[in-house]
């Protein structure tokens, strides 16, 4: 069983090991992610400019070391002191294994041990004992010369406070740098546009903080450095924000990525929702940590690091997403900033706001939009004074008049994320989105043809309970119903179909209606019985946000 668990394990690891994200499918932004270049410019350019220094260090070190070797290879009974080996741990040429395992020996064999005990004791012993401070002294000073040790978190329990954050830009060669980099670009431009630049600053530099703390705990006998912490938490957010949006995943194997290239021949990337990539990370830093734990042995890899980092990025999303941060303050903020140059009224609408002159603002708004109905300044503007007062009927109203706007413009994209973004206004218990059908529809049509059948289907029902009368309800009900049979939602086909019939045009559109009942009725005749009863027509579209939510940003390609 232990074998079958262990081959198991070793499996996942090496199909994990495999892929290398490169990115995300959200690959539009509404605005260039300047902080994310920005982190990643610093530590490629940090890198760098300390590289000459450092080598210089290494390169000390390393002759220390070999000269440590030799003398080990000349005294071997060294090793049998007990302060030699703590030194040995000191300067991360031993490990808690090597010092259990060598106690353990010399209790085991008395003999050796007071033959250890008489050589030290010698003149040539104390001499061994003097070369060997003398050389441990040497590379206690080299490494404590590094950048590592003064800017990396120091080991042994010696760090200091700065070194939490400074450490997260310190790398120790350039695979290490790069990959990293190429991990962190894969989701942070998108969490940058969602969140904003300096929201995304500071959830980054704390990651990097939280992430440490292990460390801090538990220390290393080697300085931590590396930004894999902070990057982790980027990770973890991203779970939480855009579970569903798929992460963009580059073969590193070559014999495999030329087998799935002549199968695929669409290249060599792999579209995978991000829930299932980044569980998947987060439970081989698990497994790897569990399993280095278990064989005693130490490694470069801080996997404590990285489950910290994840944590904390999950939370704080978990806790953005329950405050509604983002709803409420950061996306309409961002949207009144997209355009070049607001009108003069409009800024001082948002000046009026931001004192929280929520009256005086609404007023200014309005006035400027007597003259000038489309302006679109002014339209996210009004949206931000709405979302402060919660009143959702002018929020619908707002939010439709933009979204018309986009299509206007034939963006449909830009139109899906202004409804997106409509959704995540209303309270989870409220929501009511509630724009003009023939606005809806587009949107409802755009998702179908983009294979989202299911969420298509969520869309359609919407609208079909927000405008009942409407004329093109009707279609909606039935191409709603259609969607749903793909997705396999048999219940939901049913309702809209049925709905469909009771609709004032009926008749253009009765041959499929009666085609989509009829497979409705012979489907679920056929599901087995422990399947739950389809609710009765009248049964409406739940409203949970996480089959809305599917949509993001659509402006600046990347």
């Amino acid at each position: 069983m232990f074998t079958g668990l262990f081959l198991l394990i070793i499996l996942f690891l090496f199909l994990f090991s495999m892929f290398i994200p490169i990115g995300n499918e959200n690959s539009t932004v509404r605005r260039l992610p300047w902080i994310t270049f920005g982190i990643m410019a610093l530590n490629v350019l940090i890198y760098y400019v300390t590289l000459p220094g450092n080598v210089t260090h290494l390169r000390d070190i390393a002759k220390e070391e070999a000269k440590l070797e030799e003398l080990f290879k000349r005294e071997p009974r060294l090793i049998g002191d007990e302060s030699v080996r703590k030194k040995l741990k000191e300067i991360g040429l031993a490990s808690d294994r090597d010092m259990e395992e060598a106690e353990e020996a010399f209790k085991k064999d008395e003999a050796a041990a007071r033959e250890v005990r008489y050589y030290l004791s010698t003149k040539p012993g104390k001499a061994a004992l003097a070369e060997f401070d003398k050389i441990y002294e040497a590379i206690t000073k080299a490494l404590e010369s590094t950048l590592w040790y003064k800017y990396g978190l120091a080991p042994n329990g010696k760090w200091k406070f700065y070194q939490l954050l400074t450490a997260a830009f310190l790398h120790g060669d350039t695979f290490h740098l790069f990959g990293n980099i190429i991990f962190f670009f894969a989701v942070a431009f998108s969490l940058e546009d969602l969140w904003g630049r300096s929201t995304f600053t500071i959830f980054y530099l704390f990651g990097a903080i939280f992430a440490s703390l292990p460390s801090v705990v538990f220390p290393d006998p080697a300085p931590g450095i590396g930004a894999s912490g902070a990057i982790s938490a980027t990770m973890g957010a991203f779970l939480v924000r855009l579970p569903r949006a798929k992460i963009k995943l580059l073969f590193s194997q070559i014999p495999f990525s030329l087998i799935y290239f002549l199968i695929k021949k669409k290249g060599l990337v792999l579209h995978l929702p991000g829930y299932i990539y980044l569980i998947a990370y987060f439970v081989a830093q698990l497994l790897l940590w569990g399993i280095v734990k278990l064989s005693g042995g130490t490694s470069n890899v801080a996997y404590t690091v990285h489950m910290a980092g994840f944590a904390y990025g999950a939370l704080f999303a978990v806790v953005m997403k329950g405050m509604r941060v983002e709803e409420l303050y950061i996306n309409p903020k961002i949207e009144a900033k997209v355009s070049f140059a607001a009108p003069q009224a409009v800024s001082q609408a948002l000046e009026a706001l931001d004192r929280g002159d929520v009256g005086i603002a609404e007023r200014k708004l309005k006035s400027h939009m007597v003259s000038n109905p489309n302006d679109v300044e002014a339209i996210m503007a009004l949206i931000q004074v709405y979302q402060h007062t919660l009143n959702y009927e002018q929020l619908n109203m707002a939010y439709g008049r933009l979204i018309r706007h986009h299509l206007g413009n034939n963006d449909i994209e830009a139109a899906l994320y202004t409804y997106d973004n409509l959704l995540s206004a209303f309270p989870d218990d409220q929501m009511a989105p509630c724009i003009p059908a023939r606005d809806w529809l587009p949107l409802c049509e755009y998702l179908r043809e983009m294979g989202m059948t299911r969420e298509a289907a969520v869309e359609y029902e919407r609208l079909a309970k927000a405008q009942p009368d409407d004329p093109l309800t009707s279609r909606a009900c039935v191409q709603g119903g259609e969607a749903a049979l793909i997705a396999n939602d048999l219940d939901r086909a049913l309702r809209l179909f049925e709905q469909a019939q009771t609709t004032n045009n009926p008749v253009a559109l009765a041959g499929r209606i009666e085609a989509g009942l009829e497979k409705c009725r012979q489907r679920l005749a056929s599901r087995p019985r422990w399947v739950k009863k389809p609710p009765t027509a009248h049964d409406m579209l739940p409203t949970a946000r996480p089959e809305a939510n599917t949509f993001d940003e659509k402006k600046f390609p990347l």
